[in-house]
């Protein structure tokens, strides 16, 4: 089973975001999540660990980003596109 570490895909099981792909930015006092579209990195959303479902999924591009500090909301949402994408979500896509 996947973990939520930095960089982590994970999904939203409580709450009004539930369903929502959000990747993991922080893991400190709380996970800190991000989506590049509603949460951004100037503000990602504290999320109770116990409300994530990790995904077993990864960028390994996204998170050498996220660890040199370069990492752009654009960059989070196009990560997340291509996961929906690969596991045949394609109607899960908003449209930019």
């Amino acid at each position: 089973m996947a973990e939520l570490t930095k960089g982590s895909f994970c999904s939203s099981k409580a709450g009004h975001d539930s369903g929502t792909v959000y990747i993991v930015v922080e893991n400190r006092d709380g996970i800190y999540v991000c989506d590049g579209r509603y949460r951004r990195l100037s503000n990602p959303k504290r999320k109770n660990p116990a409300h994530l479902q990790p995904i077993n999924y990864r960028d390994e591009a996204l998170v050498s980003r996220l660890e040199a500090g370069s990492l752009r909301d654009e960059d989070i949402k196009y990560s997340i596109k291509n996961y929906l994408i690969h596991i045949g979500k394609r109607d899960a896509v908003k449209q930019d």
